[in-house]
């Protein structure tokens, strides 16, 4: 009996350990990042991860604001669009993208066996974060990006150039028109440059998604040209807003012009001469948390009247 006892233990010891090994079978874990979470700071970076094999794809992108699925851009590795405006996934090797104005991240699958996490700046004012939810058959697996808000940026000075493209230009608008029926000649006092929207208008301009956001609450002001004579640009202290809206000041021509009005009915029209003056400038902000330059380029660009004008009478 003994023996038999003997033969029951051994074969329950087999028996066990078969089934624990099954039981480690079904807990294979096939996901298995380097890492599940990246730290970002707000002036954004890059972070790679990887993987023991490439048995997983990225089943979706979650904001972490509201936990709500991302949608964007799908490309192949070598930057053929598959889909846009859809929801974030990826299959196979390539990049899908979510860039907003003030805001964004690129993840490329670069291996089988790699990935990479590219967060550009956040200039929202505030933290920013979303999930990669990688799937392998019903075992999934988030990678957690957390990006900090902005200590913002601080005015350091601006340059302005020449460009090839740059310089001033002359062209004619037509202001006002005068109608007359009249029995006898008479004298007619005008303002060559009255009319509606007969002004000095500048404004800066910049592809730059976040040209303005750093310092619109500053009111910077910033010294503009006056003249470019010879291909150098000339500053007398004249000032405008650095913004991204248009400035407008008066354009200084008061002085009005007397014509003679013939008798019966007649019509002229003042025939305007105006200026475009564009130069390139290069704005300097200094980061506040890490003391980094950063630079901005764009085009300062204004019209205004040159003062000279033509009466044009109609037949």
């Amino acid at each position: 009996m003994k023996k038999y006892e003997v033969i029951r233990i051994i074969i329950g010891l087999f028996l066990s350990i078969g089934y624990i090994s099954c039981s480690n079978d079904d807990e294979i874990i096939n996901i298995q990042p380097s890492t599940s979470l990246i730290e970002m700071e707000a002036e954004g970076g890059e972070a790679e991860i990887y993987f023991p094999n490439g048995d997983w794809h990225i089943a979706k992108v979650i904001n972490q604001n509201g936990h709500s699925n991302i949608h964007g851009s799908i490309f192949s590795l070598n930057g053929e669009m598959i889909k846009e405006n859809s929801v974030l996934s990826l299959d196979e090797e390539g990049e899908i993208r979510a860039i907003w104005g003030n805001k964004g991240f690129v993840i490329t699958r670069v291996t089988q066996s790699s990935l990479k996490i590219l967060v550009k700046e956040n200039s929202t004012g505030e933290e920013f974060g979303f999930l990669v939810v990688l799937q392998s058959g019903e075992e999934f697996k988030e990678i957690k990006v957390n990006q900090k808000k902005s200590l913002g940026y601080q005015f350091h000075n601006v340059e302005f150039s020449l460009k090839e493209e740059d310089g001033d230009s002359l062209f004619v608008k037509k202001g006002t028109t005068y109608r007359f029926n009249v029995q006898t000649s008479q004298e007619f006092s005008f303002s060559p440059y009255g009319g509606i929207d007969v002004e000095n208008q500048s404004n800066f301009v910049s592809s730059e998604k976040d040209a303005f956001v750093w310092i619109e609450n500053d009111s910077v002001m910033l010294e503009v040209p006056i003249d470019i004579y010879n291909n150098e640009i000339y500053f007398n202290g004249e000032e405008r807003l650095y913004s991204k809206y248009t400035s407008v000041k008066p354009h200084g021509f008061e002085e009005k012009d007397t014509v003679t009005i013939p008798p019966g009915k007649s019509v002229f029209f003042i025939e305007q001469e105006w200026r475009k003056r564009q130069v390139s400038y290069k704005l300097s902000l200094t980061n506040n948390r890490t003391g980094d330059e950063k630079n901005i380029e764009g085009k300062w660009i204004e019209v205004a009247p040159t003062g000279k004008y033509n009466v044009q009478w109609q037949d």
